[in-house]
C-alpha cells in the first residue's frame, strides 16, 4: 500500500487536486487529479460504473463530450442518466457500451486505463498524436504503467537501468522516447494512438494500433477551397478546446501560430490573458516580445511577459532535468514551463499552445527544401531514412566513435537501433501518405511522425511540471484528418504553411504574416558556459563520454554548443539517477 502511495505522490505535480487509490487482490489503480471539468468531488477517480464491472483512470480531456454523451443517451447506454459532467465519466461509459472501439471515437488528448473486473482484462490507449504520455513495464505475469517514467521507477521491483542505445540516439534526436523505446531499459512508452490490453488470468499483453493518418487525397483541390476547409476545422478545433470548468490562458509568441489560436479564442471571451517568454536584459532578439505585443494590443488581451536570465535558466534546466526525470529537449522546454508557472500562480490551469502547426502543414522551410533538394538528386545514395537522420542531427552518428567512450559505444551497438528506427519509420511514412502522395509529402510525414509526438510531451512535461494542462488545437485529429489529405503543393509552395497563411490572411496582420518562425528563443549558447564544468565533476559524464572530447567541450561549451546541449542533458539526466 506504501508503495502504491509513493508511486502516486510521484505524480503529485500532475494532479494536486485529489488523490485516489484502490485496490483489490492483484489490481492497484492510483490517480493524482487536476481539476479542469466538474471540479467537484463527483468527478474524483478511480471511477467505477454502476454495476461495477468497469473502472476508470484517466488523464487528459475529451473535446466531443457532448457527442458521445448524446449518442450514448439515445442508445439508452446510461438509463439512470450522466451522475457528473466531467468527461471521465464519459469515457468510462463509452468503453462500457462499446469495449475498446471507443478509443477510436474519442477527440482529444488522453492517457487511459480501464479494468473489465468480470474478465480480468486491463485495457489502455493513448490519443492518436500522442499529446499524453503513458510508460509501462511489462513483469513476471504484471504490468505497470504510469503517466511518468519516474512513478514507475518508484516500483520496488523495477529498477533504473539506463537504455544505452536509446541514450546515443538522445544525442542525435534530443529525443527522450522513439516509437516504444525509452531512455530506461525495459521502460516502454505507448505509441500514439496504440492501445494495450493485459489479461491478468494468463498475463498475456497485446498492442494494437487503432489510429492511422489519412492518406493524400487523389482528387484535386482548389487553393481556395482548401483554405476554407482548414479555417472552418482550425476554428471548431479552437472552439473545443475552450472547453473547461477553469479560466483558459493562451501562449503568444507573435508568430502566426499562436496568433490564430489567440484571434479565435478572443472572439468568446473578453477576459483572455495571453503569456509571453523570452532573454532578459536585452538579450532577445528584436521583435520577440514586440511582435507579441502588437498583437495582444489588437485582440485586446491581458498581456504578461515573462524574462528569463541566466542564472534563472540554469537553476530551471537542473531542477527541470531532475524532477522530470529525463533530459530537455529544446531550450525553450525552460521558457515554456517558466511561462506556466506564472500562469499557475495567478490561478490558471490551462493554456493553449500552438504546437502542430508546422508538422502538419510544412512549417519547416528549410527542412522541406533540402527534402526537396534530396528527392531531386539521384546521386545521393542515403535511403530516405538516413537522409532524415543526418538532416535534423544534433550529434552526427559518425562523430559518436570518438565522443562516447569505447564500453558506451559498444552498449549503444553502433546506433544501429537509430538507424533501423529511421529507416523503418520513413517506410512507414510512405504507406501513409498512400498512392497518390508524393516522395516530398512521405518526407513531410515523416516530420510529423518523428517531431509531433516529442514536441507534445516536451509541452505536457513543461507545463504539468507547473501542474497547469497545455491543450494544443493544431495537434488535433479532425485538424490533422484535414492537413494530411491536401497535397505538398497546397501546404508548401517555397513557403511554409501556405494553406494556413490563405485561411487566416484577412484576421492576421501582415508584419505577423511576414514573419519568420520564432518560438520563445532564448540565447542558450552563451548561457551553457555557466555549466560547462558538470562535464568534469560528472560521474555518468566520465563514464559515458570520452575524455578527449568531453574535455573540449567543458572548456568551451559556448562555440561547441550543439555538442555541448546534449551531452550536458545526457550528464544531468545521467547523475539524477545513478550517482
Amino acid at each position: 500500500m506504501v508503495a502504491f502511495e509513493n508511486m502516486r505522490d510521484c505524480l503529485g505535480h500532475r494532479g494536486p487536486d485529489g488523490a485516489g487509490l484502490w485496490y483489490h487482490e492483484n489490481l492497484a489503480l492510483a490517480h493524482r487529479r487536476l481539476a479542469v471539468r466538474d471540479t467537484s468531488k463527483a468527478g474524483l477517480q478511480p471511477m467505477f460504473t454502476r454495476d461495477g464491472r468497469f473502472s476508470v483512470i484517466y488523464n487528459g480531456e475529451l473535446y466531443n463530450d457532448a457527442e458521445l454523451r448524446a449518442e450514448l443517451a439515445r442508445l439508452a447506454a446510461v438509463p439512470d442518466g450522466f451522475q457528473t459532467t466531467c468527461d471521465t465519466e464519459t469515457v468510462l461509459l463509452a468503453f462500457a457500451a462499446w469495449g475498446p472501439r471507443a478509443f477510436e471515437r474519442l477527440r482529444g488528448m488522453f492517457a487511459v486505463a480501464i479494468y473489465d473486473h468480470r474478465e480480468h482484462i486491463l485495457h489502455m490507449a493513448r490519443d492518436p498524436l500522442g499529446i499524453k504520455p503513458l510508460y509501462y513495464h511489462l513483469g513476471a505475469h504484471e504490468v505497470t504503467f504510469a503517466s511518468d517514467t519516474r512513478a514507475l521507477l518508484a516500483h520496488p521491483g523495477i529498477e533504473a537501468l539506463p537504455n544505452l542505445p536509446m541514450a546515443s540516439a538522445y544525442l542525435t534526436t534530443l529525443q527522450s522516447t522513439l516509437g516504444r523505446h525509452t531512455l530506461f531499459h525495459e521502460l516502454w512508452a505507448l505509441e500514439p494512438g496504440q492501445r494495450a490490453s493485459f489479461d491478468a488470468t494468463n498475463g498475456k499483453f497485446a498492442l494494437q494500433q487503432f489510429y492511422r493518418p489519412q492518406p493524400v487525397d487523389a482528387l484535386p483541390i482548389q487553393p481556395e477551397e482548401a483554405a476554407e476547409r482548414v479555417h472552418e476545422v482550425l476554428a471548431d478545433s479552437i472552439d473545443q478546446h475552450l472547453c473547461a470548468d477553469v479560466p483558459v490562458a493562451a501562449l503568444l509568441s507573435g508568430g502566426i501560430d499562436s496568433t490564430i489560436i489567440c484571434r479565435q479564442t478572443s472572439e468568446h471571451t473578453s477576459d483572455l490573458h495571453t503569456w509571453c517568454a523570452g532573454a532578459a536584459g536585452g538579450e532577445e532578439r528584436p521583435g520577440d516580445f514586440e511582435f507579441a505585443r502588437q498583437v495582444a494590443q489588437e485582440i485586446g488581451s491581458h498581456h504578461e511577459e515573462v524574462r528569463i536570465d541566466k542564472g534563472r535558466f540554469l537553476h530551471d534546466w537542473q531542477k527541470l532535468v531532475s524532477r522530470g526525470g529525463v533530459p530537455l529537449s529544446t531550450p525553450n522546454e525552460i521558457a515554456i514551463q517558466a511561462v506556466a508557472r506564472d500562469v499557475q500562480s495567478i490561478g490558471y490551469k490551462v493554456i493553449l499552445s500552438g504546437e502542430g502547426a508546422d508538422e502538419l502543414f510544412g512549417g519547416y522551410e528549410l527542412s522541406l527544401q533540402a527534402a526537396s533538394d534530396f528527392c531531386a538528386t539521384p546521386a545521393d545514395k542515403r535511403s530516405a531514412g538516413r537522409f532524415q537522420l543526418d538532416a535534423a542531427a544534433w550529434v552526427a552518428p559518425h562523430q559518436k566513435p570518438h565522443l562516447l567512450s569505447a564500453d558506451a559505444w559498444t552498449g549503444a551497438c553502433s546506433d544501429q537501433f537509430l538507424f533501423d528506427h529511421f529507416d523503418e519509420t520513413f517506410a512507414e511514412c510512405q504507406q501513409e501518405v498512400g498512392p497518390a502522395g508524393t516522395d516530398l509529402d512521405a518526407h513531410l510525414r515523416f516530420v510529423r511522425k518523428h517531431n509531433l509526438s516529442g514536441l507534445l510531451t516536451r509541452l505536457d512535461r513543461s507545463t504539468m511540471v507547473a501542474s497547469v494542462e497545455g491543450r494544443t488545437p493544431f495537434a488535433d485529429e479532425r485538424v490533422a484528418a484535414v492537413a494530411d489529405s491536401l497535397p505538398m503543393a497546397i501546404k508548401w509552395n517555397g513557403r511554409g504553411k501556405a494553406v494556413l497563411r490563405d485561411a487566416w490572411q484577412d484576421q492576421i496582420p501582415p508584419a505577423i504574416m511576414a514573419r519568420k518562425k520564432s518560438s520563445f528563443p532564448l540565447p542558450f549558447q552563451s548561457w551553457m558556459e555557466g555549466l560547462g564544468w558538470r562535464l568534469e565533476t560528472s560521474p555518468f559524464a566520465r563514464s559515458f563520454f570520452a575524455d578527449d572530447l568531453r574535455q573540449k567541450v567543458a572548456a568551451n561549451p559556448g562555440e561547441l554548443w550543439q555538442l555541448a546541449w546534449p551531452m550536458l542533458n545526457l550528464s544531468l539526466w545521467g547523475d539524477a539517477w545513478w550517482s
